[in-house]
């Protein structure tokens, strides 16, 4: 798995902009003590996971603490997430290991959008970029596993690419797909528009950073399927179709993804520090993107 420094993912995050959905209109930020401050107000919680229930180890105690009160409080909840790997089932599952009680039933991301967008794709074989590429190329007619072992005469070979994580790669993987492209420019479908996620410790590289990088270039076209993107809070809207947007509260750590996606989809947020952000000046850093949530907190 790579990594980058949090200057040169924010770096790609400014320069995505014309790429990204419209910005919402400015608020001023409130901050406060943790989520239960505000969550009264409202009927579903949404969170992120990565950077707020944990940073791909154990969970954070602050986000089990937040998440169990509210089950206690009887508030539904759910997570939306550009973690793509797995499918609701398999995020459901690592979840409750690491203490969360969640159903596959209150996961929503991306992925949940291929079958949608897969069948509007051009015709010819599809690459498909995963860790875990044989389910999904499985499921879908024309697709062909790149993984690991992939070499540059199979990237050469299809006519796209479905993007889903880059777990395995080092930088001769992410050379190939870029060599591919800059050899014969091809339409890519990214289901995790992350440009960096914090892990362990450090900021792993997501598919949105060369997605990005990439379509900059004029190498691809692509067509992003998670946060900020709205067709996934449309999903959420369609699983708690009577609870108004602006009752839902978002719970995130990155004004790129969980900001701009969340309200521009009209529901209110709460960005916690204690993920992407973690080390920032976290208003300063909203100010410079243009992107500004409800409330600012330490901790879920």
């Amino acid at each position: 798995m790579l990594s980058v420094t949090f200057e040169d993912a924010w770096r790609v995050y400014l320069a995505a902009r014309p790429r990204l959905p419209a910005f919402p209109p400015p608020v001023e930020p409130r901050r406060v003590a943790g989520l239960l401050d505000v969550v009264d107000g409202f009927d579903l919680v949404v969170f992120d996971a990565y950077g707020v229930l944990h940073l791909g180890g154990e969970a954070l105690p602050e986000g089990l603490a937040a998440f169990r009160a509210l089950r206690e409080m009887g508030k539904r909840l759910c997570v939306v997430t550009n973690d793509v790997t797995h499918g609701p089932e398999g995020v459901a599952q690592g979840l409750n290991a690491r203490g969360y009680d969640v159903t596959p039933q209150e996961i929503i991301s991306g992925r949940s959008l291929l079958p949608e967008v897969m069948a509007q794709r051009a015709p010819g074989p599809w690459g498909v970029v995963t860790s875990h590429a044989a389910d999904i190329a499985a499921r879908f007619a024309d697709c062909r596993p790149l993984g690991a072992e992939a070499t540059a005469a199979d990237y050469a070979a299809v006519d796209g690419f479905l993007f889903v994580d880059n777990n395995f790669w080092d930088e001769a993987h992410a050379a190939l797909l870029a060599d591919a492209l800059a050899e014969r420019p091809r339409p890519m479908i990214v289901c995790n528009p992350d440009v960096a996620c914090p892990y362990k410790g450090r900021i792993s590289l997501e598919p949105g950073h060369p997605a990005h990088e990439l379509a900059e270039r004029g190498l691809t076209d692509v067509t992003f399927l998670g946060k900020p993107f709205r067709a996934v809070y449309d999903l959420v809207g369609q699983r708690f179709p009577d609870v108004a947007r602006d009752r839902m509260l978002m719970v995130g750590d990155s004004p790129h993804t969980d900001v701009l996606g969340a309200r521009g989809a009209g529901m209110k947020v709460v960005l916690v520090e204690c993920g992407f952000l973690a080390g920032q000046d976290t208003l300063a850093r909203c100010r410079e993107a243009g992107l500004l949530p409800d409330y600012v907190a330490k901790t879920p």
